[in-house]
């Protein structure tokens, strides 16, 4: 520690940067105090016990069900931070909540009430005149029904805190209301990321057109940006890669090769739904699908994208969790300077029906692939991935990699998709 150190409170949780990724840029010039929750599993918390320990972190654990933003704000005082700092979108409310309570840097009241309630984020930047799809709030099969009437078809059925692609279903003409509803309700109560009751959004359906003219490619992208007391830095546009069905991320790539006009507008159009949302200290990523008509929101994030601190780390050297850290004590964070290279996270995703995995490659593999940094295989052989439970289950691996043009990050995950074999198993 320096002179200069400030003291943070950390809370971890799913999503976000590892703690691996985390814990040693924030211990060089802060003084750290993480809580975390145990999972459950003794090697999976013992592993992130003995992680804090070695870095001399104070740490202390909650259980689910716990009012955590009260224990924040209990901690936060014996501790006297000068900050709270968060990564997950699963507790990033309570971090928020905590922060603004005690008089650190957060966002204002409303804003942390839109932080991950779809429903809420429609309302907000519908009054600010941002441009969104037709939208209705569902809690019952009966507002199904009604939502599915005045929304029209087809359209998009998704939890208003979900994260991942958790239960989200297409909805057309030949969908069984009853059964569809049966199956969101199902999958979003056996994932902890969705919220405490079965609130849904269903919106119409926004029909993408694809900007790059390369089927390689998707056609949504995102905006990653970072905002300190209301001023807003654009860090980077992320190209995605395809969805798989239904609705499963395979990663991106960024920086953009979209012509500088498109990244412009993405730009203005995300600071539009900032400021709509009234935010003022955090990240954002705001994912965008591009239509006929423009670009569209699909959500906006307040924390910074799956993978985002590695690839802005790979393409430009960037700390995005320094400049977080320095938000969270209201520092003016460090300017990003242009990338010097193209970095991606690959999310291979098994297709979406019943699969038993043959052959696996291992890490060692795949590092051998032109660019590759990282490489995690989550499935190996005789394993037979629940795809319908989101891009979480389904991905087959997370692979960081970064090269001097995006073609050879696109090989690399052609080459990673086909490096999997699998068989057919009974439904």
């Amino acid at each position: 520690m320096t002179a200069t150190s400030r003291t943070l409170i950390c809370v971890d949780g799913p999503g976000g940067p590892t703690p691996e990724w985390f814990v040693p840029r924030l211990c060089d010039g802060h003084d750290l105090t993480i809580l975390w929750a145990p999972a459950g599993d003794p090697l999976i918390d013992d592993h992130k016990r003995d992680l804090f320990a070695r870095w001399k972190c104070r740490q202390f654990t909650f259980n689910t069900g716990d009012d955590l933003t009260e224990l924040i704000k209990k901690y936060a005082h014996s501790e006297q931070s000068d900050g709270i700092l968060c990564f997950s979108e699963l507790r990033v409310i309570e971090a928020y909540t905590a922060a603004l309570e005690l008089g650190l840097p957060a966002n204002p009241v409303q804003a942390i009430n839109a932080m991950r309630d779809k429903y809420e984020q429609r309302k907000l930047l519908a009054a600010a005149g941002v441009p969104v799809p037709r939208y209705a709030r569902v809690r019952t099969g009966t507002e199904l029904k009604e939502a599915c009437r005045r929304v029209g078809l087809p359209a998009i059925l998704k939890p208003v805190t979900g994260a991942g692609s958790l239960a989200t279903y297409l909805i057309d003409d030949s969908t069984d209301l009853p059964a569809v509803w049966e199956l969101a309700r199902a999958a979003h109560d056996r994932d902890s990321r969705g919220g405490k009751t079965s609130t849904f959004i269903l919106e119409d359906r926004l029909i993408g057109v694809n900007k790059h003219s390369d089927d390689r490619y998707g056609d949504y992208a995102s905006v990653e940006s970072i905002t300190f007391d209301g001023r807003t830095e654009h860090l980077a546009v992320t190209d995605k890669l395809p969805l798989t069905p239904t609705f499963r991320e395979n990663g991106g790539i960024l920086p953009s090769v979209l012509p500088e006009a498109d990244i412009e507008t993405l730009h203005a159009a995300a600071a539009d739904a900032i400021q709509a949302l009234g935010l003022k200290n955090c990240a954002t990523h705001i994912e965008f699908k591009f239509t006929a008509d423009g670009p569209r929101i699909i959500e906006v994030n307040c924390r910074i994208g799956g993978g985002v601190s590695e690839q802005l780390f790979y393409a430009a050297d960037y700390d995005v969790v320094d400049a977080l850290a320095d938000i969270s004590v209201g520092r003016q964070p460090a300017r990003m300077k242009d990338p010097e290279r193209y970095a991606a996270i690959l999310l291979p995703q098994i297709a979406s029906e019943p699969l038993e995995v043959v052959h696996a490659p291992t890490p060692d593999e795949v590092l051998s692939f032109p660019g590759a940094k990282s490489a995690y295989i989550k499935y190996s052989a005789g394993d037979c991935p629940r795809w319908e439970d989101g891009t979480v289950a389904g991905t087959l691996a997370r692979v960081f990699a970064a090269a001097s043009d995006h073609e050879t990050l696109l090989r690399t995950f052609h080459r990673l998709e086909g490096s999997f074999n699998f068989v057919e198993i009974p439904c």
